[in-house]
């Protein structure tokens, strides 16, 4: 069983979408992770976890975050979303030939969120997935159910088992952004594989909506008002710097070139997967 979701927020204290669109069962599992000073103005009844005082305000606060929180939840199985998530789910028509809703994709169901935990659930006892995410809803639809050693952000379940036996090990705190492709080298290259659903897929809200794009920490607290943002966050040197960092780590796994006077960059996932550590016994 997926055991808690923990879900890291800050600034959002009156519109937490993940929460408020899960199933009341899952809710009872939700632990919402946020600084002490904000703890107080959350009224959502679900668990809380303070995060440490002294990562408060610090430059990787967001990557030292995510790693107390994988060091809280220890050997059980997990989810840590983004806290503005609404799930969809795509017709199976794409890997089965048999459509099975009248649209090509579109909101789940409370039913079909509980579904789509327990089958996470079930892939986890499969050897060597111990991170498990799901499609980007703008992505166009694939051939398969899901595809493994793929690249997996803002809704991801973590095995615990197999996490907590390479965390400390791990250099996953070494960047203010980019932290999430690192954390995933960092597995990869340790045997712990990816799979990524292509049934399921995240709605990033914030994205989208105007009114939750002030919201957004990583981008306020990096570039001040909206008129200082680099128009493509891909392209600012911030990001630039932290990609050149992965690949200086894995020179195999990351390609960096300019095309068009913009900054490109390839990442090659299977090249850093090392399937030779992968075996499950080795973790238990």
């Amino acid at each position: 069983m997926i055991e808690r979701i923990y879900i890291p927020t800050v600034r959002r204290t009156d519109n937490q979408i993940t929460y408020n669109n899960l199933p009341d069962k899952l809710k009872e599992r939700v632990i919402m992770v946020v600084e002490p000073a904000e703890r107080h103005l959350y009224k959502y009844p679900c668990e809380y976890l303070e995060i440490p005082e002294k990562l408060v305000g610090t430059w990787t606060q967001l990557a030292e975050t995510r790693l107390f929180i994988h060091k809280h939840a220890g050997a059980i199985k997990y989810c840590v979303p983004d806290d503005d998530i609404l799930i969809g789910r795509r017709n199976a028509k794409y890997w089965t030939g048999k459509s099975n809703m009248e649209k090509s994709k579109r909101r789940a169901t409370q039913e079909e969120i509980l579904t789509m935990y327990e089958t996470v659930d079930k892939w986890f006892e499969e050897e060597d997935i111990g991170i498990i995410g799901l499609s980007d809803s703008g992505t166009p639809p694939a051939n398969n159910e899901y595809e493994d050693t793929k690249d997996v952000y803002s809704y991801i379940f973590y095995d615990g088992r197999m996490i907590s036996k390479v965390i400390d090990e791990m250099d996953i705190t070494s960047l203010r952004i980019a932290e999430d492709v690192l954390f995933l080298y960092e597995a990869l290259s340790r045997g712990i594989n990816t799979r990524k659903s292509t049934e399921w897929m995240y709605d990033n809200r914030s994205m989208v909506e105007k009114n939750l794009q002030n919201t957004r920490v990583v981008w306020t607290d990096m570039y001040g008002d909206k008129e200082d943002r680099p128009k493509n966050f891909y392209q600012s040197e911030e990001h630039y710097k932290a990609m050149r960092y992965i690949q200086e780590k894995y020179p195999h796994g990351v390609k960096i070139f300019e095309k068009d006077g913009k900054m490109k960059n390839v990442k090659y996932w299977k090249k850093v997967y090392n399937p030779s550590k992968s075996s499950l016994e080795s973790f238990f």
